[in-house]
């Protein structure tokens, strides 16, 4: 169950990252290089006039106009086609459909066949068109809006000015958002080095993998969805489609975040909403394309299931902490409450006022969101970093002999136990139970610091000659045993080197040192792996045989 669990969240987080790289790639392609860098300024123009009941009547523009009738407001302008040739004209009535017309000549036609948009997504849009370089004498510049509210036309200001001067007002008309989009594509890439370094330190990664993908997601929506974007985009159907993939998956990594880091795998009704979120963004996909249904008049679904999740999702933290008193769900349910009141707010701006820079105030709330999330994880971090060093202090002296500094009992079976459990892992190892010889009567004849002096140049004849190989334990008061890994054949050669430490030590100190060994290898002879009880009952019967040698030996 858990291979297949986390196959599925393998092959998720795949797709994710394919989405996001993919909607990367097309919002740095999309964007046109067509305006040319010329010098000049943007300037306010004058002179427009509408014909009524026969009569030129001056219209002051940046106002409302209401029409006779709910039909077509026509405006005209006799001066700024001469004045202005080879300018781009500027202005803000995309929701208006409009068309500039040079003459008889149309310069810029307002259409949105190939995307559909509706009003609050036009009135972001500016409209650019460029004046005829060659017109003639007394060209009349014609612009026509239609489709205004009740009649009443809202204009904006029609600015003229060079190539490059018109597209540094369309800048800094969006710098905010650049700078927020920005900090956001930053944020991620933080976020994902953060996680790549944890899992490379099998530390818990996945959260910060979770934000990134959400930054992400978030940043290539608030690009693809923005005026700049969507005014000098090539593919005007390509970057709305990738607006709305975003907008409907951005949330997925998000709800991943509170499962991951909460512990909210409990509440199966957070996988249903991420089920609900790719259904919706499936199911709108195939509408779109087999009933030409337009994506922004399913787009409320996508808002109804981002209020769901959000309300779901904060209900299930103030639950969650009224049991627990948790800080950290407590920051990460402030943070929620805050986006979620950003993204109230975006709806209303949306839905009921429609005010075209609805997403500003999301982007913010976002930030402030993600501000919170982090900076909440990174504490959780250094104390979780802090603990862990303290636990791994406190295990290495639970594993440690105190007297010589190397492994313990403890650590040993510890050894035995994951070679008993991977012994798969093991192509073969060498056991030396080590006992010091004639330890009781120094302890006897000269007192126990004595003693304690032959235990711990014992400890450290052994490391000198085996840590490289392998691992050293005192696993009792006189008894030590080594574990080799590497260097099985040289086992002979190892044993001298101990001999030569021993009579090294002996030649340089008062108190006379001794060490049996007894040898047992983890495979036989016919390379059949033995129970780690039979390897250990080798090696001591290797070492009692040796002893009662050394003893006989002695006596003689």
């Amino acid at each position: 169950m858990d291979k297949k669990k986390r196959l599925i969240q393998l092959t998720e987080g795949i797709l994710l990252c394919c989405v996001i790289v993919v909607m990367t790639l097309l919002c740095i392609g999309i964007i046109k290089k067509e305006v040319k860098n010329t010098k000049g300024k943007l300037t306010e123009t004058t002179g427009w006039y509408r014909i009524q009941d026969n009569k030129k009547v001056q219209v002051d523009l940046n106002q409302k106009i209401k029409t006779d009738t709910q039909g077509k407001l026509v405006l005209y302008n006799d001066t700024i086609a001469q004045k202005y040739k080879g300018y781009l004209m500027t202005t803000k009535a995309a929701k208006y459909s409009v068309r500039i017309y040079a003459g008889d000549q149309l310069i810029y036609q307002y259409s949105d066949s190939n995307f559909h948009r509706n009003d609050q997504m036009k009135s972001k849009l500016s409209c650019d068109a460029r004046i005829p370089e060659q017109g003639k004498k007394g060209t009349v510049i014609k612009i026509i809006y239609q489709n205004g509210s009740n009649g009443i036309y809202d204009l904006d200001d029609i600015l003229v000015g060079r190539g490059d001067v018109v597209m540094g007002f369309h800048v800094q008309q969006e710098i905010v958002g650049i700078v927020m989009i920005a900090i956001m594509f930053f944020l991620s890439f933080v976020a994902l080095t953060t996680g790549i370094y944890l899992k490379h330190f099998k530390l818990n990664s996945t959260r910060f993998l979770n934000i990134a993908a959400f930054l992400a997601l978030s940043g290539i929506w608030f690009l693809s969805d923005s005026a700049l974007a969507q005014e000098y985009t090539s593919f005007p159907a390509l970057t709305g489609m990738i607006s709305f993939y975003a907008f409907m998956l951005m949330s997925v990594p998000m709800v991943h975040f509170v499962k991951n880091t909460l512990k909210f795998e409990k509440y199966k009704v957070l996988d249903v909403i991420n089920l609900l979120f790719y259904a919706n963004a499936l199911i709108q996909g195939i509408l779109n394309k087999c009933l030409k249904i337009h994506m922004v008049h399913m787009l409320f679904v996508t808002h109804v299931l981002l209020f769901i999740a959000v309300i779901t999702i904060v209900v299930l933290m103030i639950e969650e902490y009224r049991r627990t008193k948790d800080s950290e769900l407590k920051i990460i349910m402030n943070a929620f409450g805050i986006m979620a009141v950003a993204g109230v707010l975006s709806l209303c701006m949306y839905w009921k006022l429609e005010i075209p820079f609805y997403g500003t105030i999301f982007e913010v709330g976002v930030l402030i969101f993600e501000q919170l999330l982090l900076t909440s994880i990174f504490v959780n971090l250094v104390e979780q970093a802090k603990t862990r060093s303290e636990l791994e202090v406190y295990e290495r002296l639970l594993k440690e002999d105190r007297m010589t500094g190397i492994n313990n009992r403890t650590a040993f079976e510890e050894q035995l136990q994951d070679i008993e459990d991977h012994a798969q892992d093991y192509d073969n190892a060498a056991l030396i139970f080590m006992d010091v010889d004639g330890l009781k009567n120094t302890n006897d004849l000269y007192g126990h610091n004595a003693g304690d002096e032959l235990i711990i140049s014992a400890a450290l004849c052994i490391k000198n000659v085996f840590a490289t190989y392998g691992k050293c334990y005192r696993i009792g008061g006189d008894e030590f045993c080594v574990l080799i890994f590497d260097s099985i054949e040289n086992m002979d050669e190892l044993l001298k080197q101990m001999d030569q430490e021993i009579i090294k030590y002996n030649r340089n100190n008062r108190y006379y040192l001794s060490i049996t060994r007894g040898v047992s290898f983890l495979k036989d002879t016919e390379g059949k792996q033995k129970k780690i009880s039979d390897w250990k009952y080798e090696a001591d019967q290797d070492m009692y045989c040796n002893k009662k040698r050394r003893n006989i030996n002695d006596r003689l």
